[in-house]
């Protein structure tokens, strides 16, 4: 491991340059005060340049106590402050606008502190111990009020705490970071994983080093508590297995806004996907870095290689509550839907965040080819707001779909079964600014074109794309476009653009003024041919799928049109029907 991270700290050391004791990035930060800089100053990056420099002995200990101290004048260090304890991700910054800073930060110093305690001078432990003393006031405010739909910050202050508790030697703080992390785990088998970060890979490797360092600390002090942390660990361990090494379809909160089918992660070598050798190829962020010393007997060389797994397969995990993601995986070709998405109500958008720009509710994957996903799109006349979004960094700062602050209800509702997908896409009560509304399916990097099958009955019109040894068919369900007084079919458009295609639903286009709609409706139906390539093969199995959809006033409660129960059943073959039931006034 050492040969990686040597190699990993190299290559980091080939683009960096610090200034004062901080880590000079030449282009703008993430954060809404840095967002406009030219360069900025970042204290994560640098903390990791410092510990693993140290870790590595690439740094002396003068160099090393200067970037300690640069560090260290980000932090509030004044009892008084609201923000005691906690750190400025930037030099440039005033206020705290990402509150993630200060685990992001320790953790580096945590990380080499728990796997090589006596590599730190005297006078790098004295300027830690202060940090972590300061820190600690922090952590504690965040774990005895948590937002426990928030795991993987959540998780990371519990984590800090029990860590910097433990260094300290403060029970009080090692109390508090205890009583978290109980009550963490009891929300999280009851209830789920609040917002749906198990289904992030990203995410994901955030939430194991946490419950990496807490059950390495808690072996000492509850060692029961521990074992249950670990078991969760597990949870997501075979989640890791189950996608065997490619992104995740569904996914939370990826970013994945190219449709990459490979993300490089460690996370697929600590839980047995991949074998330690493969590690040797590939190169590693400095943020990443932490993964390799609090995994290490993971980490280490195994006789037996990773064993192939069944094709096809199918998975379905509980998210929160009711909601979960389902996913099936062919030889060639991978579907995955969330049932229903936002998984919580108050998490799809809001003027400064949002899972609605960053998640991938539904999508499919073709291997060595792209995940291909189903995504908002609205154009104001001003701007053009997508989810997911174009790509991390204006979104960041721009993450709801629409410019005024009273939003629409934006829904994803879905069934699926094995390689069937029906999903119905909805905004509810719109009061926004819109020159033009669609939903579309985005498909990066398909250079072939798209083929129009009509079924043998004639009713219905599939758009299939074909790749080699398969090929994906989609249609167009009824809808509800603006101005319309019922369901009804919509075209689909076929759209080629640089690098990509997209499949296109129209709900509204006007002149970018107000518009009032009680709802907007989309719907589409996927078939998956992971074994047909040929034309014939696919009119034959297309022609074998019904679609019903009908509408239902159950006299429950007063409905106007766009609020009967729809219910859609597709049938394809021998295969269990797909059946999805939409109640626009269901919780």
């Amino acid at each position: 491991m050492r040969q990686i991270l040597e190699k990993s700290y190299t290559a980091a050391l080939a683009d960096s340059v610090v200034e004062a004791g901080l880590v000079r990035y030449d282009r703008p930060g993430h954060t809404r005060q840095a967002a406009q800089l030219a360069y900025c100053h970042e204290a994560r990056f640098s903390a990791g340049y410092y510990a693993y420099g140290t870790l590595l002995g690439r740094l002396d200990e003068a160099a090393g106590l200067e970037i300690l101290e640069a560090i260290a004048a980000l932090q509030f260090t004044d009892p008084e402050h609201p923000d005691y304890g906690g750190f400025l991700w930037y030099r440039e910054e005033s206020v705290i606008q990402d509150s993630n800073a200060a685990f992001f930060i320790l953790m580096p110093l945590v990380a080499v502190r728990l796997s090589s305690p006596g590599v730190f001078p005297a006078s790098h432990l004295e300027s830690m111990q202060r940090m972590f003393r300061h820190a600690a006031a922090w952590f504690s405010r965040e774990c005895r009020n948590p937002e426990l739909f928030y795991p993987n910050k959540t998780m990371s202050d519990g984590a800090m705490l029990l860590a910097v508790a433990h260094f300290l030697g403060e029970p009080a703080y090692l109390q508090t970071a205890t009583a978290y992390f109980k009550r963490w785990e009891e929300y999280t088998a009851r209830r789920g994983w609040g917002w749906g970060e198990n289904i992030s890979l990203v995410y994901q490797g955030v939430m194991m080093n946490a419950l990496s360092i807490a059950c390495s600390v808690l072996q000492e002090h509850d060692r029961e508590l521990a074992g249950r942390l670990s078991m969760q660990m597990d949870v997501l361990k075979q989640l890791l297995l189950f996608h065997d090494g490619e992104e995740f379809v569904p996914s939370i909160r990826s970013y994945n806004f190219r449709g990459e089918t490979w993300r490089q992660s460690l996370l697929w070598t600590v839980a047995g996907v991949t074998g330690v050798s493969a590690l040797a190829e590939q190169t590693f962020s400095l943020n990443d870095l932490a993964g390799f010393l609090l995994f290490a007997e993971e980490l280490q060389p195994r006789e037996n290689t990773p064993a192939a797994l069944p094709v096809p397969r199918i998975r379905e995990e509980r998210i929160f509550d009711a909601s979960r993601a389902y996913t099936w995986i062919g030889q060639r070709i991978r579907l995955g839907s969330i049932n229903r998405f936002p998984v919580m109500p108050g998490s799809y958008q809001h003027p400064t965040w949002g899972l609605g720009w960053q998640s991938f509710p539904v999508s499919f994957s073709v291997r060595d080819q792209q995940v291909s996903y189903l995504r908002w799109y609205v154009d104001d006349s001003a701007v053009v707001r997508t989810h997911p979004a174009e790509e991390y960094r204006s979104a960041y700062l721009m993450p709801a779909l629409f410019a005024e602050p009273l939003y629409p209800e934006v829904e994803t509702r879905s069934a699926q079964q094995a390689n069937t997908l029906v999903v119905v896409r909805s905004m509810t009560r719109l009061h926004n600014r819109a020159a033009e509304i669609a939903d579309e399916w985005v498909i990066h990097r398909y250079d072939g074109e798209v083929e129009r099958v009509v079924n043998a009955a004639g009713d219905r019109e599939w758009l299939v794309l074909r790749y080699p040894g398969c090929a994906v068919a989609v249609t167009a369900l009824k809808g509800i476009a603006a101005g319309a007084g019922a369901r009804a079919p919509l075209p689909v458009t076929v759209v080629r653009e640089e690098g990509r295609i997209k499949l296109r639903q129209v709900l509204y286009s006007g002149s970018g003024s107000m518009l009032a709609q009680a709802r907007l409706e989309a719907g589409w139906a996927v078939v998956c041919l992971d074994e047909a390539a040929e034309s014939a093969d696919i009119q034959k199995l297309l022609d074998t799928v019904t679609v019903e959809d009908t509408l239902r006033d159950d006299r429950e409660v007063p409905r106007e049109p766009w609020a009967l129960v729809r219910s859609i059943v597709l049938t394809a073959g021998h295969q269990p029907p797909v059946q999805l039931n939409v109640d626009p006034y269901a919780p």
